[in-house]
């Protein structure tokens, strides 16, 4: 999920985005993790932090997939009011108010490059899990598709 060899199934753009997103994201005392997942009909690469006893707790999807991507529309700067880092910006996808991180696009220019978590991305958010984790060499969830939100443990 983390590591160098834990990349499986993530796209380039991804991959780059990783290490940035990973420090400016951080939870103190979690292991922070890059998953695949499914949000509605698009399949997404989300940032979670995984506490020790295992709960995972998604912190933000990535602007990566394109029909995410192609939803965001950023909210005219409001002048500094709402007292949010320069990062973060106020976005709408459809209806639903969000909060977008910004990053350098391919241009140069700043874009968004996540969407930080909401009650509804909680809600819908499918993460899928090769291990979840193992016990005395057992694997507990071989290929399982998880619920975020829930306790993970045995």
């Amino acid at each position: 999920m983390c590591g160098s060899v834990s990349a499986i199934g993530l796209e380039d753009a991804e991959r780059r985005l990783w290490p940035q997103l990973r420090e400016r994201l951080r939870v103190p005392g979690s292991l922070m993790a890059l998953m695949r997942g499914v949000l509605g009909d698009a399949e997404v690469a989300a940032v979670v932090a995984v506490a020790p006893d295992g709960r995972v707790t998604p912190l933000a999807i990535l602007t990566t997939a394109q029909p995410i991507m192609q939803e965001i529309s950023l909210v005219p700067d409001d002048g500094g009011q709402t007292g949010t880092p320069a990062d973060i910006a106020a976005a709408r996808i459809g209806d639903d108010d969000v909060r977008v991180l910004l990053g350098p696009g391919p241009d140069g220019r700043r874009e968004p490059v996540a969407v930080l978590n909401t009650p509804w991305i909680d809600q819908h958010l499918l993460l899928y899990a090769r291990t979840l984790w193992h016990r005395r060499r057992t694997v507990a969830a071989e290929g399982a598709v998880v619920r975020l939100g829930r306790d993970l443990r045995p």
